[in-house]
């Protein structure tokens, strides 16, 4: 037990982030999913979704939350939009000798771990003025080579950043797979290796000691289209 123990308490932060958060185009407006691109959906709660908002060429956004249109397993909004930002707050997750729930440890039997998790979803026109536009989030991903003309099979360097800053040490991965972290200045570079809509992630976990969590998981997607 002791042993099961130990290795769970080390896949505390890997579990909270087992699932992407992630935004791209449908139709004439987007679609906010949750889970595998490409694979598994889960459940959206409607309650989690606190922010949707959708900026235009110019940068002026505007909160489109009122309009989204919620089903089990996606989030409709209109566009057009230049970038798009999702925020989900996911709440206080626990882990016991039970496994995860969803409730901080003060409510979690036997809880060994708790953390606060919150999920940024964004979404950039790779050709519009506003792709490597920094737009404030938690956490959020920039571009810093510009996409207009990234192909596959291009290389590119993304920014890491929190409210504005950089941060070094986040561990990035491409559709879900782990490439590697960022640097002191908080940038990684990544190969294109498909054409079509990229999803790029990233997580950090930082100590807050309260009551109810040890710490926070924040983490972040971005998605934009890659041409051939």
């Amino acid at each position: 037990m002791k042993l099961l123990l130990a290795a769970a308490l080390a896949a505390a932060p890997a579990l909270a982030l087992a699932h992407d958060l992630w935004v791209e185009p449908a139709g004439d407006g987007f679609v906010l999913r949750l889970g595998h691109r490409g694979g598994e959906l889960l459940p959206v709660d409607p309650a989690k979704v606190k922010a949707v908002r959708c900026a235009d060429a110019g940068g002026a956004a505007r909160e489109v939350l009122a309009s989204a249109r919620f089903a089990p397993t996606e989030v409709r909004f209109p566009g057009p939009c230049s970038a798009v930002s999702v925020f989900e707050d996911g709440g206080a997750w626990s882990l016991t000798p039970d496994g995860e729930v969803n409730l901080p440890r003060t409510r979690a039997k036997d809880a060994v771990k708790a953390w606060a998790s919150r999920q940024y979803a964004k979404w950039v026109d790779a050709r519009g003025p506003r792709a490597g536009a920094v737009l404030g989030d938690e956490l959020e991903l920039v571009p810093v080579t510009s996409l207009a003309r990234a192909r596959e099979g291009d290389k590119i360097s993304l920014r890491v950043l929190s409210a504005g800053r950089p941060v070094p040490d986040a561990v990035v991965a491409v559709d879900h797979r782990t490439i590697g972290e960022t640097d002191s200045r908080g940038e990684v570079r990544i190969r294109l290796r498909a054409a079509g809509i990229q999803s790029i992630s990233t997580s950090v976990r930082r100590l807050h000691p309260t009551p109810e969590v040890d710490a926070e998981v924040l983490e972040a997607s971005l998605t934009f289209e890659v041409g051939r």
